[in-house]
């Protein structure tokens, strides 16, 4: 293994049969890969296939080993949480601290990013409102009434800005994203202490990490353990959701997502500023020459953006 942060297909295979030898003795199995690039990568997933048993097989590099076993550990805990019912979380069934291989319960089904293209409107609905409420109750348990303090987020927003105009750390659009964050700060005084809820969130939530299995919905890939805004896996969702879509609908796709979520903490004003300021981050980390991925999802950042009141 020459470098530390990525691993090849092959040395993530070697890795992967090693564990399972371990944890599973006497049974071969298959390994197919699940993210299908060929290349060196942070960490490579196999499907393991057994006439017995399918689980999924994540293999982390070495450099990212305190990656590995923070999903570990956050990946046991919703595990435990969200263990039955339509809202759910695969098993983690192994975890070796040593090669950083992670075995989890494989949820045979396909993801939302898969079946998004494909479904008809309502259908679209109907997904987002599941959604929403898997996040829900991803998030419930750990919920805590606070109140909006939006300077920090506004501060790094303003920073992003001043590297953009001062060290040439480009921004597409920049004007115009100067503009968005002036009418962002104009929000301040109006949303700051307003009731806004904090929990554990997942921070990276987007359609290919919600799996539709066994007549439930099956979130993936989780670490982040500490409290955030709810509104950002709220408005990371819409922005996939927007950014995949044949005919996007921000206020539709917003609307099927909050019925499914439920808030009914969330002043509007704070509401408001919350999905402004997260599709407001999405388009500070967008490069001046995105790829085609990255202007959808600027796009759909600029669509949500646009509205004048609160989405969800």
């Amino acid at each position: 293994m020459t470098d530390p942060a990525r691993l090849t297909r092959l040395e993530a295979k070697v890795l992967a049969r090693e564990v399972l030898a371990h944890h599973r003795p006497g049974r071969a199995y298959g390994l197919g890969c699940l993210k299908n690039l060929d290349r060196p990568m942070r960490a490579q997933v196999f499907c393991a296939a057994h006439p017995g048993e399918h689980l999924v097989v994540k293999v982390f590099a070495p450099a990212f080993a305190e990656k590995a076993r923070a999903q570990a550990a956050r990946q046991r805990a919703v595990a435990a949480q969200m263990h039955e019912g339509p809202w759910r979380a695969p098993e983690v069934l192994f975890f070796d601290d040593v090669r950083l291989v992670l075995g989890m319960a494989y949820a045979p089904g396909p993801s939302l990013a898969e079946l998004w293209p494909q479904l008809p409107a309502e259908k679209c609905e109907l997904h987002l409102e599941a959604a929403g409420s898997w996040l829900a109750a991803l998030h419930r348990p750990t919920l805590e009434p606070r109140k909006l303090r939006p300077r920090g987020q506004l501060d790094w927003l303003a920073g992003r800005l001043r590297r953009a105009q001062m060290d040439g750390d480009a921004l597409p659009d920049i004007e115009n994203f100067s503009r968005a964050l002036a009418g962002l700060e104009a929000l301040f005084s109006e949303a700051r202490g307003l009731p806004a809820p904090r929990a554990v969130t997942h921070r990276d939530l987007h359609l290919a990490n919600l799996v539709s299995a066994e007549g439930a919905l099956w979130g993936l890939d989780f670490e982040n353990d500490a409290p955030d805004a709810p509104y950002r896996d709220l408005v990371a969702l819409l922005i996939d959701a927007l950014a995949s879509a044949p005919e996007p609908d921000a206020p539709r796709f917003a609307a099927a997502l909050a019925r499914g979520y439920g808030d009914e903490i969330t002043a509007p004003a704070a509401r408001l500023f919350a999905q402004r300021a997260y599709a407001l981050g999405t388009w500070a980390r967008t490069p001046a020459d995105p790829s085609l991925r990255q202007r959808a999802r600027l796009k759909a950042a600029k669509m949500i953006l646009a509205a004048d009141k609160p989405l969800f």
